[in-house]
């Protein structure tokens, strides 16, 4: 494993605005130009989110190891020999502030879009059905529809698409 090089304050900073910038282009993506999306569109969304909130943890564990180094570094000598700037323990530890605050909105705006698609998709809960889920659920069986795999067909009932080969039986 090559050796971590030391990141400034600096470089967190930037780290944090590239996945800020990301993170929204990703749900744009995810969205696209609708004005109301649908559930598989904030599905898609929450899955960015959740990824985003994932690398900015990341971001967050790094910058705690970095702050601790330059602390240890700083009892034992001062932080002038070391080469770190002055000030800049206190400006990693506000921006470990600031990544906090963006990983909280991203927490809040995931679970908006949690709770936007459990209203509009309700769960079963204990395998209780409402009158109108069962009704829907027979309807779908009148129909030909099949819920689950024991009551499938084969995959392809109709004559296979190209001849079998004589020569080999498969």
């Amino acid at each position: 494993m090559a050796p971590e090089r030391k990141r400034s304050a600096r470089d967190y900073e930037q780290a944090l605005r590239r996945q800020e910038l990301a993170a929204g282009r990703a749900l744009v993506q995810a969205v696209g130009n609708q004005d109301s999306p649908g559930a598989r569109e904030l599905a898609a969304a929450r899955r960015v989110l959740t990824q985003a909130l994932f690398d900015l943890r990341r971001l967050a564990r790094d910058l705690d190891q970095e702050i601790e180094g330059l602390r240890a570094k700083g009892s034992r000598t001062t932080r002038a020999a070391q080469g770190s700037g002055p000030g800049e323990l206190d400006r990693l530890e506000a921006l470990r502030g600031t990544v906090e605050e963006v990983a909280e909105r991203w927490e809040g705006r995931r679970d908006q879009l949690s709770a936007e698609l459990d209203r509009r998709q309700p769960r079963h809960r204990g395998g209780q059905r409402s009158q109108g889920d069962q009704r829907g659920q027979r309807g779908q069986r009148d129909r030909g529809e099949v819920r689950s795999r024991r009551g499938a067909a084969p995959a392809r009932p109709e004559r296979p698409r190209s001849h079998r080969s004589r020569r080999s039986p498969g």
